[in-house]
């Protein structure tokens, strides 16, 4: 017989908790998503299913679907019904979301990993036009709070949080970038209240320390305003890579997430990462953004980590996503890309389950469908749920 919870952070059934919507449970100890009929329900998805409108040869969402988002969007979830997915994973279209349950999300900084450095910048999280453009944003992503499809929110996509990380590779850090600002701005006022803080009491005034203060500053703004215009959301927070989420950004974090959402990038499954960081906070965990690729005819340049065929991709997926529903504490696994799309920066494939063109790659479409198959059997297995 199975052993069924759904909980809130204190370990109880929320009062006047909706249950017509997804939510967080404890299924037999594991923690689930709970889909709104009430099932255990483990996400499997796929990300970026709106890169069709990229500029790509030959152009098959002008050519086949004439620029329509409703006819694109059914093939697609067709698609994913087929391969075995549940889940529209971020950055999927709009048309989607009555079809299949969803992933909503915000870019509200543009300090991604993957901005070239033009694009680039921290900003001073202190200034109030800054804050109430992040309101804004939340504001938007939040207009769809009432579809009983949306799983839950992201906020902004591999944010660049590590000093050292983006010290090598953009040449600065946001502790500098706030200490380059003008005296009068708020947040080099923030700054040297901080070091006047320090001095004060006799403590040394480190960059992670005002790290610390930036992220707390950061999250309590978006985390209380996504909380309050959609109280009942999960909130998945921000996409992390896996080795740039220092211990302060996410302990600044964990007050306003539900579930901790990493972009791995290995072909072998981090199982001791995953541990400790479940082991530290208690809360489940997604694996919100993941792949291997292959080099193909066309291009040679690849993103993620590149493998020697495709079928070693077929492989990788299989061992990977069968180690992470093994995982107690994981509750779903979106792939990356839907579609193929090259991106001019920094002038690599993203690679999806079909090329350019519509066709698919077979081997690996074959692999994912009979991963995706047994992962949910097992999950099935797992929480004593029939399919």
């Amino acid at each position: 017989m199975r052993n069924f919870m759904v909980l809130n952070d204190t370990g109880a059934l929320p009062k006047g908790a909706n249950l017509d919507r997804f939510r967080l449970g404890i299924v037999n100890d594991r923690h689930v998503l709970i889909d709104p009929q009430g099932k255990p329900f483990y996400s499997l998805g796929i990300n970026h299913i709106n890169a069709v409108e990229e500029k790509a040869s030959p152009n098959i969402f002008e050519e086949q679907f004439q620029q329509d988002w409703k006819a694109y969007s059914l093939s697609a979830v067709s698609d994913l019904e087929r391969w075995n997915y549940n889940t529209a994973g971020y950055g999927s279209p709009e048309a989607i979301y009555p079809l299949m349950p969803y992933m909503e999300d915000s870019f509200l900084e543009r300090n991604s990993n993957f901005l070239p450095n033009d694009e680039f910048y921290y900003p001073d999280v202190f200034a109030p036009e800054v804050q109430a453009e992040k309101l804004r944003k939340i504001r938007r992503m939040c207009r769809h709070a009432d579809n009983p499809n949306l799983i839950g929110y992201y906020w902004t996509d591999t944010p660049q949080w590590d000093l050292q990380r983006s010290l090598h590779t953009r040449g600065t850090n946001w502790v500098i970038e706030i200490r380059k600002l003008p005296k009068d701005s708020p947040g080099r006022q923030r700054y040297e209240d901080y070091r006047s803080d320090c001095q004060r009491s006799n403590k040394p005034a480190t960059d992670e320390g005002f790290l610390s203060i930036i992220a707390r500053e950061h999250y309590k703004l978006i985390g209380e305003e996504t909380r309050q215009l959609h109280p009942e959301a999960l909130i998945f927070g921000e996409r992390y890579l896996l080795e740039d989420h220092p211990q302060v950004v996410l302990d600044a974090a964990m007050p306003y997430i539900d579930v901790i959402s990493i972009q791995p990038g290995s072909d072998c499954f981090e199982s001791e990462y995953f541990d400790d960081l479940y082991a530290r906070y208690k809360k489940p965990i997604i694996i919100c953004d993941h792949q291997c690729s292959f080099a193909t005819p066309e291009y040679a340049n690849t993103m993620w980590k590149q493998l020697d065929s495709e079928q070693a991709v077929a492989n990788m997926y299989k061992n990977y996503l069968s180690e992470a529903v093994a995982k107690p504490y994981i509750i779903g696994y979106h792939r990356c890309q839907y579609i193929d799309r090259f991106n001019p920066h920094p002038g690599v494939l993203k690679q999806g389950l079909l090329r350019e063109d519509g066709s698919a790659y077979e081997v690996l479409q074959k692999a994912v469908v009979a991963a995706n198959l047994q992962a949910q059997e097992n999950f099935s297995q797992y929480t004593n749920c029939a399919s």
